[in-house]
């Protein structure tokens, strides 16, 4: 494991990290699938489908309700996914919930820093790009590494691996901030080290997937101290 110090690189996951879009991408799901006739329930939903991209989540979506799986349909499934998830986004935003409380903060911190830093998400490129527009942060990052940029999507460590590769800093002196098992997983498997984010799953299922520190929330956080003082400073 590296030097605590050698830590120079913040790469996040987007979704449950710096937004609470995950209520919004399940009603998004939850109204395609129940078109199929599935019904879907957002515990089920934590449990199974949340650091899915969306198209391994309407491929699994359709082998648990033994339907075929086809490419045309799982991407006719995604497309019309898209707008919904959009509406729910902007209408969040609009009444100030779409960004979880100090996570834009901590982002600004990095840039005031100079701290190199990247998205490393399941999402599409295009949620990613408009939900960073919606709550203030289109210019913070250079590096976003989406679904679309990636064959294999979390927990294979492809996504994390890419972002430190675009950012030019090595994955052992990456710090990845994640809220879900999976992703602390990919990350992990890219050398990274691993802050999770109580957002979604309780510090004790994200320890368990191999945080090495959890948080309820950014906030309150402060990037430089963060990197310098992990896995036990920060604040």
């Amino acid at each position: 494991m590296p030097d605590p110090a050698d830590l120079r690189a913040i790469v996040f996951d987007f979704d449950g990290v710096l937004v609470d879009s995950e209520p919004l991408h399940f009603a998004a799901f939850e109204e395609v699938a129940r078109e199929l006739g599935v019904t879907l329930t957002y515990g089920r939903y934590l449990e199974t489908y949340i650091g899915f991209d969306d198209r391994e989540a309407f491929e699994t979506l359709l082998a648990e309700a033994g339907e075929p799986a086809e490419p045309d349909r799982v991407a006719r499934m995604t497309r019309e996914k898209g707008p919904r998830f959009e509406r729910l986004a902007a209408a969040a935003a609009a009444a100030d919930r779409l960004a979880f409380a100090g996570s834009v903060a901590f982002v600004r911190g990095t840039v005031a820093a100079g701290i190199p830093r990247a998205v490393a998400s399941g999402a599409t490129r295009a949620d990613i790009v408009l939900m960073l527009g919606l709550i203030g942060l289109a210019d913070a990052f250079d590096v976003i590494v989406s679904a679309d940029d990636v064959a294999r999507s979390k927990p294979d460590p492809q996504t994390f691996r890419l972002a430190a590769e675009r950012i030019g800093v090595a994955p052992a002196a990456c710090l990845a901030i994640e809220d879900t098992r999976a992703g602390l997983r990919s990350a992990l498997g890219a050398g990274m080290r691993t802050l999770g984010l109580s957002q979604s799953h309780d510090a004790a299922t994200l320890r368990a997937a191999g945080a090495e520190r959890v948080e309820p929330a950014l906030g309150g956080l402060e990037p430089a101290a963060l990197l310098r003082g992990f896995p036990n400073g920060g604040r």
